[in-house]
C-alpha cells in the first residue's frame, strides 16, 4: 500500500478521507521523531486492518464501525488459537494485543481529528473478542504480568487482611498497614522492586524513604535503572494505602524507609550500635527505643519482598496463571495495560528512555516478529 502522503494529510483527514489515505496520513503522524522499525511496523499492521476493512466495504473514514474493528479483533484471536495449536503458526495472544493497541492509536488520532465521532476501537465489544494474552505463548517463554483482575483482587485481599488484623489483633497494626501499602505500591506505580526496597548488593539503593514521597502530588522519586533520580506517579489507589500506611507508621523523621524490616535481630543490631541506648532491644520495645532515639531502621530487602509477596499469593489464593506473584510482574502488568491505551503513557510511567525500549519491552521477541512480518508478506 502506498504510503507516501504528504504529511499536511494528518491535518486534512475527515470522514470523508479515504481509508487508505487516513493511513498513510497516520503513518507519517507516528513518523515523525520514531525509528523506521516502529514506523515499519505501524504501516504493516494498520494497512492490514485497512486492506481487511476495505474488503468488508469500508470506503472513507466515516464507514468504520465498531463491527469492522470487531471483525479484525476476532480474526486476531483466530492466528492466536493457532499458535496455541502449532507453535510454528499465528501470532500470540500478547502479539494480538499489541496489533490490536496500533489501530486503536490508529482510530484515536481519527477521534481527535473529528473524522471519528467514537473511537470503535475502545469499545468493550470490540475489546472482548481479542484472545487471552497467554494464548500460543510457550511454558519457557513466559514472563508474569499481572492482569488488572489478578492487581485487583490481591489489593483487596490485602485490604480484608490489614482490616482483619486491626479488628482482631493476630498482627501488629503497623505490619498490617505496611504490608498492604506495599502491594498497593507495586501495584500502582510501576516502579521496580529495586528501586523500593533495599539492595544488599547495592549501597545506592537502600529502599525508598518518606523524604521521597509526595502523598499529595500522588509521586515517589526513586533512583532509578539509569543510576539517576527520578520522579514516578503513584495511582490513586496507592495513594490512598500508603498515606495510611504513613499515619499508622508515624515516623519520627523523614529518613525512615517506607517499608522497614520486620527482621528483629537487625533492628535489634541497630539500637545496640548506638552508643546512647542502654536499655536492651526486645520484641516489645525495639520500635519505641527506635523512634525515641531516632534511629532509622534498614528498609525491607529486595528477596525479603519477594518473599512477602509469595507468601500474600498463597495465603491469598491469588496467582497469576498458577504462578506465586512477583514484583516485576505488577509493573509489567501495568505497563502492558497502559501499552493497550498508549505507548507514549506506557513510556511516560516506566521512565523508558524512548518509546522503542516501551515498544521492546511490550512486544514479543524481534525473532517472532520478524518471522510475523515475512509470513504476512508472503500471505499477501
Amino acid at each position: 500500500m502506498d504510503t507516501g502522503t504528504d504529511r499536511r494529510r494528518a491535518v486534512d483527514v475527515g470522514p470523508e478521507t479515504p481509508l487508505a489515505d487516513a493511513h498513510a496520513a497516520f503513518v507519517a503522524h507516528v513518523s515523525k521523531g520514531d525509528t523506521g522499525r516502529h514506523r515499519g511496523e505501524v504501516e504493516r499492521v494498520v494497512g492490514e486492518f485497512v486492506d481487511r476493512a476495505s474488503a468488508a466495504g469500508v470506503e472513507t473514514v466515516g464507514d468504520l464501525s465498531v463491527g469492522h474493528v470487531e471483525t479484525y479483533a476476532a480474526y486476531l484471536a483466530r492466528r492466536a488459537w493457532a499458535r496455541e495449536e502449532d507453535p510454528d503458526q499465528g501470532i500470540t495472544g500478547r502479539t494480538a494485543h499489541q496489533y490490536f493497541a496500533l489501530v486503536r492509536s490508529f482510530c484515536t488520532y481519527l477521534l481527535e481529528r473529528d473524522a471519528l465521532e467514537t473511537n470503535p476501537a475502545a469499545s468493550a465489544v470490540a475489546r472482548e473478542a481479542l484472545p487471552d494474552r497467554s494464548v500460543g505463548v510457550r511454558d519457557d517463554d513466559r514472563e508474569q504480568f499481572w492482569s488488572a483482575d489478578t492487581r485487583e483482587a490481591i489489593v483487596r485481599w490485602m485490604d480484608w487482611r490489614a482490616e482483619d488484623a486491626l479488628d482482631h489483633g493476630w498482627l501488629d497494626p503497623a505490619r498490617a498497614t505496611r504490608d498492604r501499602a506495599l502491594v498497593a505500591v507495586l501495584a500502582y506505580s510501576g516502579a521496580r522492586g529495586a528501586e523500593l526496597f533495599r539492595d544488599p548488593q547495592n549501597d545506592r539503593r537502600q529502599g525508598i524513604r518518606w523524604r521521597h514521597v509526595d502523598l499529595d502530588a500522588g509521586t515517589l522519586r526513586v533512583y532509578g535503572k539509569t543510576q539517576e533520580w527520578q520522579r514516578t506517579p503513584l495511582l490513586e489507589p496507592g495513594v490512598d494505602r500508603l498515606r495510611a500506611h504513613y499515619r499508622r507508621q508515624d515516623p519520627p523523621t523523614d529518613e525512615w524507609p517506607v517499608f522497614p524490616t520486620a527482621h528483629l535481630p537487625s533492628l535489634y543490631a541497630v539500637v545496640r550500635e548506638h552508643d546512647g541506648v542502654d536499655a536492651d532491644p526486645t520484641k516489645d520495645t525495639v520500635w519505641d527505643l527506635l523512634r525515641v532515639h531516632e534511629l532509622t531502621p534498614p528498609a525491607l530487602s529486595t528477596a525479603g519482598a519477594r518473599r512477602l509477596l509469595k507468601t500474600f499469593s498463597a495465603e491469598s489464593g491469588v496467582h497469576e496463571e498458577g504462578d506465586p506473584l512477583l514484583p516485576h510482574g505488577a509493573r509489567r502488568g501495568l505497563g502492558d495495560e497502559l501499552y493497550d491505551t498508549s505507548a507514549e503513557l506506557a513510556q511516560e510511567v516506566l521512565r523508558h528512555r524512548s518509546v522503542e525500549t516501551t515498544h521492546r519491552s511490550y512486544r514479543d521477541d524481534d525473532v517472532e516478529r520478524l518471522r510475523d512480518a515475512a509470513e504476512d508478506a508472503l500471505d499477501g
